[in-house]
């Protein structure tokens, strides 16, 4: 059986499973808000196999037709059983994971993988040889050499504080822009240039958390 198959091979462990699943499922069917009328349509698919699986099991006095009738009769049920399954069963809210797993049904697991918070730091570069505008090239302090984002980042956070002594302390820093793909483009008037400009990065990520904030750098806006 198939990791992700759920219905036993052999013949004698898909009868045990089967009474064990409709066993559990009857007396739930209200507080599971389960389709009464659906139930009753698979138990009678249930007593036609139990017919079939019974009299095809005693090996001195079965027929060849009896054990094709078995086969067929296991195959209408098992296809019914499958339907109910996935109708009332594997995704109903109600039903705990544990419920499923006495039932012997397959319990989906979440394949998502939450978003890492970001540990490492941006590093970046910064080209002030056009007047009046920084050219802000950014990577990872792990793989410098790639402008790749960590895994799970969104993008980066630039932060800036335009002239005087270099920040010692995030409260002084002016946000500038979260940038998906490197290099961000800075833009200044007149009235700054000459001044020096000092930046802080820290990488963002899907879920809005933020890792920890670069060192500082810095460039002159020139005139």
């Amino acid at each position: 059986m198939s990791s992700d198959d759920f219905i036993p091979h052999s013949d004698a462990e898909f009868n045990i499973w089967q009474a064990n699943l409709t066993a559990i499922v009857e007396p739930n069917l209200t507080t599971w808000s389960i389709s009464t009328e659906d139930f009753t349509a698979l138990k009678a698919l249930q007593t036609n196999w139990t017919t079939a699986f019974t009299k095809a099991s005693n090996k001195q006095t079965r027929s060849r037709a009896d054990v094709l009738a078995k086969d067929e009769s296991r195959q209408v049920y098992e296809k019914g059983l499958r339907g109910f399954t996935a109708q009332w069963l594997a995704s109903n809210s109600k039903i705990s994971n544990p419920d499923r797993e006495r039932m012997g049904i397959t319990v989906k697991k979440n394949s998502h993988t939450p978003t890492p918070v970001p540990v490492t730091r941006p590093v970046c570069r910064i080209d002030f040889s056009i007047r009046l505008q920084h050219t802000i090239s950014f990577a990872d302090e792990a793989t410098p050499r790639s402008m790749a984002k960590p895994v799970g980042v969104h993008g980066c956070e630039i932060w800036m504080k335009i002239d005087g002594e270099a920040p010692k302390d995030a409260s002084e820093l002016t946000y500038l822009a979260t940038d998906t793909n490197s290099p961000y483009l800075a833009k200044f008037s007149g009235a700054q240039a000459g001044k020096i400009v000092y930046y802080w990065l820290r990488w963002i990520n899907n879920r809005a958390e933020c890792g920890p904030w670069s060192g500082t750098f810095s460039a002159m806006v020139v005139g």
